[in-house]
């Protein structure tokens, strides 16, 4: 139907749209201190900005986003999505105190919510076969990591020239300019959407897609592991910059330019080795691929303690190397397996429904956590209180772990049924 360099292209296309979809999210990273110190904000307000604020609405919305897409013309879905957020992205260049900054990142967290269910699907339409969707898809994720090369390098030196409020503002508008180019560039696979919606049975209610996931023993614990992964890395993701210029003494712009490197390069390796690992050495032993990504999980704790205990920056930085590598290794795999585990009709709903999990309890909860013990600490431990309080909550990796593994299992045997 489409020829190899327009899927190519698509993928391409898409793999933008996530990266830029997430360049807030760096920028936040990464500007977390210096908009404490502008609007005077405590760390538990940080975790609340970081954390509640934005996946209360982003994982809320994502849902009824992936019905729409599961029925709708995603590439309008996608366009929309990206404008809307785009446009509250360079809002912040207008915020003055720490009130206007929350609804700035609930209006982000909207438009957010809006665009990855209907390009994950798209993804899957475009790659069918199990092989080229796993590499594609790792292609596609990759988007994440690329995001950090942009918003931490980008990112850092404009807030040294011109303050993170110009900041936020200039590099929302790409988003503007993706949005126009999706909508004009892509072509939605659905030959006629109004046709299939009304000729298909009904999508999938949430309590089925919810019963599915939690009685298929492989839905179930790759759910868990999913959700104790994202809580563990998207708690911690937001402190990184904060703790390494609090601890270590650095700025932004030469912390944008390591972070980059280490979480742009290093993160887009472990996406890549770990989509071609799956296809090359496992593409046909679903357990191997999850007993590897249970092992790589696991070291992420030794890791962390290492960034966060070692006495000199470039030590800690070079811990964080085999820390970005070994968290996005598994998603090109794990997300690839999950549509494969569920109906075609429930890809994007599935997607969200654990999504909605992962970010309420992952991005809602964790950065609150860790923002919540470093206060509590501070009185005893002053400085090196962020330091013990990611230390902390590091630990659940371990716990992500077991359900990566569990999953392998029963894997097979889900499968085949």
């Amino acid at each position: 139907m489409f020829s190899t360099a327009y899927k190519r292209y698509v993928l391409g296309v898409m793999a933008a749209v996530y990266l830029f979809n997430l360049v807030d999210r760096g920028l936040m990273m990464l500007l977390l201190e210096p908009i404490k110190e502008d609007l005077g904000l405590s760390d538990t307000q940080l975790g609340f900005l970081t954390g509640i604020a934005f996946a209360l609405f982003y994982a809320t919305l994502g849902l009824p986003m992936a019905r729409w897409a599961d029925r709708g013309n995603r590439v309008t879905i996608a366009s929309l999505a990206v404008a809307l957020w785009a446009v509250t992205v360079m809002s912040c260049m207008l915020v003055t105190n720490y009130a206007q900054l929350v609804l700035a990142r609930i209006a982000a967290a909207v438009g957010e919510s809006g665009s990855n269910p209907p390009t994950y699907s798209l993804v899957g339409d475009y790659f069918p076969e199990a092989g080229e969707r796993s590499r594609a898809l790792s292609v596609y994720v990759s988007g994440s990591t690329l995001s950090a090369l942009l918003s931490f390098m980008l990112g850092g030196w404009l807030n040294e020239q011109y303050g993170w409020r110009m900041t936020f503002f200039l590099l929302g508008i790409p988003g503007l300019l993706l949005a126009i180019l999706v909508k004009l560039t892509v072509r939605e696979p659905r030959v006629n959407v109004h046709a299939v919606t009304k000729s298909i049975k009904p999508a999938p209610f949430f309590r089925d897609v919810l019963s599915l996931l939690w009685n298929q023993r492989s839905c179930r614990h790759l759910s868990i592991a999913l959700i104790v992964l994202y809580m563990m890395s998207l708690g911690l993701s937001p402190w990184y910059a904060a703790f390494l210029m609090r601890s270590h003494g650095m700025g932004t712009a030469e912390l944008g330019i390591w972070l980059g490197l280490i979480v742009g390069v290093g993160g887009t390796a472990g996406i890549l080795l770990g989509g071609y690992g799956a296809s090359r050495f496992y593409a046909h032993d679903e357990r191997g691929q999850l007993r590897a990504i249970a092992f790589g999980i696991a070291s992420l704790v030794p890791c962390l303690a290492a960034f966060l205990l070692l006495p000199h920056k470039h030590q800690a930085l070079m811990a964080l190397v085999p820390i970005a590598v070994a968290f996005n290794f598994f998603f090109g795999p794990v997300f690839a397996l999950l549509q494969r585990l569920v109906p075609e009709d429930m890809r994007a709903t599935t997607l969200a429904v654990v999504m909605l999990f992962a970010n309420l309890i992952g991005m809602g909860l964790g950065p609150q956590i860790v923002g919540i013990l470093s206060d509590v600490l501070r009185p005893s431990l002053g400085a090196d209180a962020l330091r013990y309080s990611m230390l902390m909550v590091s630990g659940v990796a371990f716990w992500g772990a077991v359900h990566f593994w569990k999953t392998g299992e029963t894997i097979r045997a889900d499968l085949e049924a």
